[in-house]
């Protein structure tokens, strides 16, 4: 009896022990991603899988990165400088991408959670929740389900929906990661920096912004509901490509003469587009060639050109110096860039 009496007392201490520790771990609570779906969660993530570059390359500026336990294929392709903020990125598991998943290699990661990009296809989300695996989705931008799941958005404003769509992206993704003082910093600079942006630009009639373009290969541009379009205009130009197209598209070679910008821009990534259009015979007809008006955007980690923290903060003041150089000549951009790098990137600007 006595020996039964210490067996069911060590029998309730371990119980309570197991609860104990177990207690925590098991603890739930619900985000809402930007697809408006509530996801229920663990308290702490330790083990996070990301299939979308966006939401990598926030997850790298808040600091977060030492939760990630998997990426997306392709980073290379769509996060070039992500290797110089994370060590041993090229060893890291790849067991999706934008719009597939592997289970298999997904489960032996035994992930927390996976951030998906908000087009991805609802069966690779279904595979996956039904995997047990919470999944939360990250646009960037802030519009009703129907534009939200998809890939070119048509927008009613979108400066406002790409404005507050990046600061709440930025705030669940520090939720989840329990990084809400980096976001606070990260946001403070953005909006310190288009404070900067909006005071020397001050008012320009629309009859005297400059016209611009950003050029692609295959005459691809992008319209309006875009970011790469909204950049633009709060630089203080005119997409040209906004009036008439939607997303991103192709267009006629006809297009682009008959709108003739001023200025073209050309993201680092398809830096060639520019040396092929300048020496093209066609090209030369366009205003922006004939006057040397044709612009590289700088790129890094990201390229300046999506809706992120980067573009926000960095992006549209290059953009708006590059058009209006002499309402911007006493704002040091090199300084503002190698202050947002040190702090966010933990490297310098090369």
């Amino acid at each position: 009896m006595k020996n039964f009496r210490i067996l069911s007392l060590s029998c309730a201490l371990a119980l309570s022990c197991l609860v104990l520790f177990a207690g925590p771990a098991m603890a739930k609570r619900n985000v809402t991603d930007q697809l408006g779906r509530t996801v229920t969660i663990p308290d702490t993530i330790k083990r996070a899988v990301i299939l979308q570059h966006q939401t990598l390359d926030i997850a790298i500026q808040l600091g977060a990165t030492d939760s990630v336990v998997g990426i997306l294929e392709k980073w290379e392709k769509y996060l070039p400088g992500a290797a110089k903020s994370i060590k041993n990125i090229e060893n890291m598991p790849t067991p999706g991408g934008l719009k597939s998943v592997n289970m298999e290699t997904l489960l032996t990661l035994n992930p927390d959670i996976v951030f998906v990009t908000h087009y991805a296809p609802k069966d690779m989300i279904e595979q996956i929740t039904t995997a047990g695996i919470p999944v939360v989705a990250i646009t960037l931008y802030n519009a009703g389900y129907e534009q939200a799941s998809v890939l070119n958005p048509e927008l009613k404003d979108a400066s406002k929906a790409y404005n507050d769509g990046l600061k709440e992206g930025i705030n669940i993704i520090a939720d989840i990661f329990s990084k809400q003082q980096k976001a606070e910093k990260l946001i403070a600079v953005i909006n310190a920096n288009q404070k900067i942006l909006k005071t020397h630009l001050g008012t320009i009639a629309e009859a005297n912004r400059v016209r611009c373009y950003m050029a692609r290969s295959n005459l691809r541009t992008y319209g309006r509901g875009k970011y790469t379009s909204v950049i633009m205009e709060r630089a203080g130009g005119i997409n040209v490509a906004a009036a008439e197209i939607v997303g991103f598209k192709e267009v006629s070679m006809e297009d682009v003469l008959r709108w003739n910008p001023e200025v073209i821009f050309v993201q680092w990534r398809h830096r060639k587009v520019a040396k092929d259009l300048i020496n093209d015979p066609v090209w030369k007809q366009i205003n922006a060639v004939k006057n040397n008006k044709v612009f590289i955007c700088p790129e890094y980690v990201k390229p300046w050109g999506h809706a992120l923290p980067e573009s926000m903060a960095l992006g549209e003041l290059w953009m708006a110096k590059t058009l209006y150089p002499e309402k911007f000549k006493d704002v040091d951009l090199s300084a503002l860039v190698q202050s947002y790098y040190k702090e966010f990137y933990g490297v310098a600007y090369k």
